[in-house]
């Protein structure tokens, strides 16, 4: 079969409840041509930041899209979980011009990413790293929430399963952690999930729930969260150990992220390996590994199996446009004719240089 390729070129993106990435490559997803990162909440809709990105490129129109969402998607049409925007492939094609437009939860295109990582972007907590072929693995990243997603090898390549196991039921394992369910439980009276937890607002939470209990905060410390991002500075507070309540929510944040990472390579049986992604994972992870690795691997029975199973942290922030390219690039070559692009409207604008 002949090709696509090369009459249009790809956009790709990984949409998340604080950030939009977009890049655009050439036809062929070799050669990126400009790229963004974008606030996503100071823009009513995704078809404004995609229109203002397309409108700066002068170059080919895009033909295809491949969006990472961080939200469950059924029938085609996605819902940002911690952002109101609704997305739909067919009116995200009409309104933008594009011949085909595919939505793919956020972690799963991230895992498809870490299938494509260089080395050196993904560092082994433990002794060793992981190791894909010819074995299941998991990935699991907090952010502004918290994602999960499979990989499943079928014999002879990998399938990426996404899942909404972020918000399964959060389970305390011990005094202190059934306190903070407690605590947590009055504020999110329905329900409260591992994503209230293991997330930029959990570890506020975390925080809050240790100066409740008695921690003392300087006058200093309690200006800077003030004037900031709270839950960042909480996160430079703890790790520095300028905080006595931050530097709690912190080490407790990086256990129960590794027994949450645990209890998906159990279910999972991810005996290739388990990434960690996301932003928390680049900070806390890395400097609380002892506490994330003592979590992950506290199975009880299974304590030897979890100390088997390898660990690493993807430092790269571009793994989940890595994964969204990768899929692109099996779509532009599969040889089938995409729907006939919807006739423009307006010529688009492109910006002088």
């Amino acid at each position: 079969m002949k090709k696509r390729g090369g009459t249009g070129s790809i956009l790709v993106g990984d949409i998340g409840g604080t950030r939009t990435r977009l890049s655009l490559y050439d036809g062929l997803g070799k050669k990126l041509l400009l790229e963004a990162v974008l606030p996503s909440r100071e823009h009513g809709t995704f078809e404004e930041i995609a229109r203002s990105f397309l409108a700066s490129a002068d170059h080919p129109h895009p033909s295809v899209a491949v969006l990472g969402v961080a939200g469950p998607i059924r029938d085609r049409v996605a819902t940002v979980t911690n952002l109101a925007w609704r997305l739909d492939e067919v009116k995200l094609a009409r309104s933008l011009s594009l011949d085909r437009v595919v939505l793919v939860n956020d972690l799963a295109v991230a895992a498809r990413g870490c299938l494509h990582l260089p080395p050196d972007v993904a560092v082994p907590l433990g002794d060793t790293r992981p190791k894909p072929k010819g074995n299941h693995l998991a990935v699991i990243a907090a952010g502004t929430g918290l994602g999960e997603a499979l990989i499943v090898w079928d014999g002879a390549k990998h399938l990426v399963l996404p899942t909404e196991g972020g918000h399964t039921d959060f389970a305390a394992r011990d005094a202190v952690e059934a306190e903070f369910f407690a605590f947590l439980s009055k504020r999110f009276p329905d329900h409260v999930s591992y994503e209230r937890v293991l997330s930029g607002d959990g570890l506020g939470a975390l925080y809050d729930f240790f100066v409740a209990r008695g921690g003392r905060e300087t006058k200093a410390n309690e200006r800077r969260l003030e004037e900031g991002d709270r839950n960042a500075t909480i996160a430079e507070l703890g790790l520095s150990g300028a905080s006595k309540p931050a530097a709690k929510a912190v080490d407790l944040f990086a256990s129960i992220y590794g027994a949450e990472a645990g209890n998906l390579a159990l279910k999972q049986l991810a005996l290739g390996g388990v990434f960690v992604a996301g932003n928390i994972a680049r900070h806390i992870v890395l400097s609380r590994r002892e506490q994330f690795l003592e979590g992950f691997r506290q199975k009880g029975r299974f304590a030897g199996l979890m100390a088997q199973i390898p660990v690493a942290v993807v430092t790269d922030p571009l793994v989940g446009v890595r994964g969204a390219l990768a899929i692109a690039k099996d779509l532009v070559g599969d040889g089938e004719a995409p729907p006939a692009r919807p006739k423009r409207v307006a010529r688009r604008k492109r910006s002088s240089k």
